[in-house]
């Protein structure tokens, strides 16, 4: 311990600069703006329900030894050049992904801070997504097309009558999902909200909810529906399509006969 002690007193200006960095490293992972960190099993669900983009900021050596199907590859030194690439998934998840996390987070920070709301840094990397024994590839792949926005006016069909969607989800909640499926499967837009994210949208569901504690928990307009197992109810009983404002009543009227 003296050793160390002594050690440290000769090389004070190393400890210095290394406090530096990992203050840096901890305003990019977890200071404010930055980019939420998600799981392997996370960024698929991003990718499967969201048309998530997966951008690759490794070498082009470490991409072209393996990465995730359909990734797109800007490498972190060229980020802000080809930032151009990405305008169009604006509005869009965009899965940050390096080798370990931490290229990915600076490249998250980066997006951040030139506007783009709904970035994700993968913790772990593709060292992470293999130990998960999840699949990569050596083939160029094509990415996802953008993302229409979510909101009422995603639906063509019906924009002026489809009803606000509302859901309240924590992290790897496998009934959220069911209900987000649902959701997606309608084609309608919707709102979700990470509780677990920020106490005060906890507070702010329990109110809405009436104290209910559990998610999910879904609203279409001014209607509370309750959890997953409610919204499947109504669909059951072909009443969750009016509800979202996907059919008329009317239209189900017969039609008189013409005189």
């Amino acid at each position: 311990m003296q050793d160390f002690g002594q050690f440290a007193a000769n090389n004070w200006e190393l400890f210095v600069a290394l406090f530096i960095i990992l203050f840096l490293l901890a305003r990019t992972w977890i200071g404010p703006g930055a980019a939420s960190m998600v799981l392997p099993t996370e960024a698929i669900q991003l990718i499967n329900h969201k048309n998530a983009l997966v951008v690759d900021v490794r070498t082009d050596k470490e991409y072209q030894q393996g990465h995730i199907m359909n990734a797109l590859h800007i490498p972190l030194g060229v980020l802000e050049d080809r930032v151009q690439e990405l305008q169009a998934y604006k509005a869009s998840p965009i899965v940050l992904v390096c080798r370990s996390g931490a290229r990915s987070a600076q490249a998250a920070g980066k997006l951040r801070k030139l506007g783009f709301a709904d970035v994700h840094n993968m913790g772990g990397g593709m060292l992470a997504w293999e130990r998960a024994s999840l699949p990569t590839t050596t083939e160029p792949g094509a990415p996802p097309e953008p993302a229409p926005s979510r909101s009422s006016e995603s639906s063509p069909e019906a924009s002026s009558e489809v009803r606000k969607v509302v859901v309240y989800t924590t992290r790897q909640c496998p009934f959220c999902t069911r209900a987000i499926d649902l959701l997606n499967a309608k084609g309608v837009g919707f709102t979700e909200i990470r509780i677990d994210k920020d106490k005060s949208k906890r507070t702010e569901m329990e109110s809405r909810a009436h104290g209910q504690t559990t998610v999910p928990q879904i609203f279409i307009g001014d209607v509370h529906v309750g959890g997953c197992d409610d919204m499947y109810a109504l669909e059951d009983k072909g009443e969750l399509d009016e509800l979202l404002g996907l059919q008329s009543t009317d239209d189900e009227k017969p039609q008189e006969p013409a005189a």
